[in-house]
């Protein structure tokens, strides 16, 4: 199986550790002294557990086995005093039965202390990385929240959920296995390194060898490792995509009998996914098991030449130093030869722990790179350096010369030019696709236009703030949205400090006090899933109260009144407009019921207005609109 073309990537070489650094490094900084802190803990543990490795083959194997005189700090550990035990030539065997008991003991205690504070030193750095993540996470959403709808237009969702929940996730991985256990382990193999060379210098130098030969081989091999975890995470969020398309579609797929080649696609997907990851783990078993084949292969070598020094009754090369670390032995014993081994094994074991690191690290980096792919993105709309207060009393809203296109080469507004006033209904009146809900677009400054401006009360919206312009409008979308909570809770979504009195009054304005009242609980009805419980026109209803609650000066209504019967759209339409007289208001619909009692009509062709009016002017001048309304009373005929 050959592994299918490498994209760009987050690499793992010196720039790629660089960029990881960098891009890390605030959200370590933020916990940087929980970091130091860690870091400390698990050097003394390291530290602890060495000296108490070597004093126990001390004493096990020359006091206890062979008789020899405890270290004077030997016996302060175990409170034995120096004159049976210390101060002697040869101990007696009651004495070593005593140094044994006391051994298991002590044992006993240090291994419970121990256990327990790795298990917290574990605990705390889970706290510590979960925290890293938690900021990481934020911050996507935070960006995503801030990119332009251009750039989710062309987005997957399910990619992007993958990229916030499970790429995200890899910065604790990253931080752990990249930052944090590397200096862990590094730290302990030079320790190790430097005991294994005190007990002779051979030692070390085979540990060299074998080392450099294994990252020899780990590099070269590294760029398949990242070549199939480039494919096992784009398949897999790919998979995302099609479970979530799915359970959206459900209904859909039903209807149409399109479950058999539903499946067919999920099965075929899947076994993609299955395959890359398959083979990814497959790369990373084959590099641990060449390393652990040559570490294994080097502990032997150096097993046969430490056997020969204790044959030989050789020196130890560096034992005073050795001493530092409780080893007391000057010639090569068999103590000497079990914590030689020990010491040898912790490097072994650190070494294959870092090249594991390193190849799931590989990853870790492909999953990190994706993270921080989007939260490079920037957003096309920005607030300015220096904005300007935003009115508190809307006059009028203005479109100047607005040209606009979702691709440079096809416009979608040419020339768009319109004023609408403060206590007037403007209905967006055109064909499918002239650009009404774009020009809206802009108005939210969704968008901002190629060429031209967007004014309230003659300031450009690209001179305000966009938390100040969206507080102010208020949009009625054609899509019904309601969540599985209450109908106050609905009504509040957008406006949470709304009284009851204020969400009573928009529902009122909606046509929808009277239904609200006749549910089971009133207000505080629970809707169930997608507003279960209610009819559409009722969901249309609920929504306009909704945007009506958030009593902005300028409100959008997409398609208001699409779903409601003709009595009651009247109805809507007369309370709209007295709820409007000192508000800006656009309607985009096309029902001529709407678009009669309006004070303005803006009939746009081809991306601009080309007639603006009431509904009897318009029909006066025996125009586009004229036309229009003909082909629409004739298609009802």
């Amino acid at each position: 199986m050959t592994p299918p073309d490498e994209f760009e990537a987050l690499r793992l070489d010196l720039k790629g550790l660089g960029r990881i650094y960098l891009s890390t490094w605030p959200y370590i900084l933020a916990q940087l002294r929980h970091f130091l802190a860690l870091l400390a803990l698990n050097l003394g543990m390291i530290g602890f557990a060495t000296a108490v490795g070597f004093m126990s083959f001390d004493i096990l194997w020359d006091s206890v086995g062979s008789s020899e005189p405890l270290s004077r700090a030997q016996a302060a550990v175990m409170f034995l005093p120096d004159v049976d035990y210390v101060d002697v030539d040869t101990l007696s065997e009651d004495s070593r039965f005593e140094i044994l008991f006391r051994f298991l003991i002590v044992s006993a205690i240090i291994i419970v202390l121990t256990t327990s504070s790795f298990t917290l030193i574990s605990i705390y750095k889970t706290w510590i990385l979960q925290r890293v993540n938690q900021a990481l996470r934020v911050d996507m959403v935070r960006n995503a929240e801030e990119l332009s709808l251009r750039f989710h237009a062309t987005a997957s969702a399910g990619d992007g959920i993958y990229r916030v929940f499970q790429d995200s996730a890899m910065v604790t991985a990253v931080v752990d296995n990249i930052v944090v256990q590397p200096i862990i382990a590094l730290l302990t193999l030079v320790l190790q390194l430097t005991i294994a060379s005190l007990f002779s210098p051979w030692f070390a130098f085979l540990l060299c060898v074998a080392s450099a030969t294994i990252l020899t081989i780990t590099v070269w091999y590294t760029p398949r490792l990242r070549t199939w975890s480039q494919a096992a995470r784009r398949s897999n969020a790919a998979l995302f995509t099609r479970v979530q398309e799915t359970f959206q579609s459900i209904q859909a797929i039903k209807a149409y009998g399109f479950e058999d080649t539903n499946l067919s696609r999920f099965e075929s997907e899947s076994s993609i996914a299955l395959n890359n990851a398959f083979a990814l783990r497959r790369d990373f078993a084959i590099v641990k098991v060449v390393a652990s084949f040559l570490l294994a292969l080097t502990l032997f070598v150096t097993d046969f030449i430490a056997t020969q020094f204790v044959l030989n009754e050789e020196i130890v090369f560096g034992a005073s130093l050795l001493a530092l670390f409780g080893m007391t032995v000057t010639r090569w014993t068999v103590a000497a030869h079990q914590a030689r081994r020990g010491s040898i094994y912790a490097f072994t074991f650190n070494f294959e722990h870092l090249v594991r690191l390193w190849c799931f690290a590989q990853d870790m980096a492909v999953g990190l790179g994706r993270a921080f792919w989007l939260l490079a993105q920037q957003p096309e709309v920005r607030d300015p350096i220096d904005p300007v207060t935003f009115p508190t009393s809307i006059q009028n809203v203005k479109f100047e010369g607005v040209r606009f296109g979702y691709e440079p080469q096809r416009l979608v507004l040419d020339g768009f030019d319109l004023t609408a006033h403060v206590g007037q209904v403007t209905a967006l009146v055109g064909a499918s696709g002239s650009g009404k809900s774009t020009a809206m677009s802009l108005l939210l400054r969704l968008f901002d236009p190629d060429a031209g401006n967007v004014q309230i009360n003659g300031i450009r919206l690209s001179q305000m703030r966009i938390r100040d312009i969206r507080s102010a409008i208020a949009i009625a979308l054609q899509e019904n949205v309601l969540f599985p909570i209450s109908v106050a809770e609905n009504l509040r979504y957008t406006t949470p400090d709304a009284t009851d009195e204020e969400i009573r009054e928009a529902a009122a304005v909606a046509c929808a006090l009277d239904f609200i009242n006749e549910l089971p609980n009133g207000f505080e009805t629970e809707l169930g899933i997608d507003g279960a419980l209610l009819s559409v026109g009722q969901k249309q209803r609920l929504s306009i109260a909704r945007t009506l609650t958030r009593n902005a000066p300028v409100l959008i209504l997409d398609e208001p009144t699409a779903s409601l019967d003709a009595e009651t759209e009247r109805q809507v339409l007369a309370n709209l407009k007295t709820w409007a007289s000192e508000r800006v208001v656009f309607v985009i619909t096309h029902r001529m019921s709407t678009i009669k009692d309006v004070d303005q009509i803006a009939f746009l062709t081809d991306g601009k207005v080309v007639e603006a009016g009431s509904h009897d002017e318009l029909m006066s001048r025996q125009g586009h609109y004229t036309d229009f309304v003909m082909l629409g009373e004739s298609a009802h005929v």
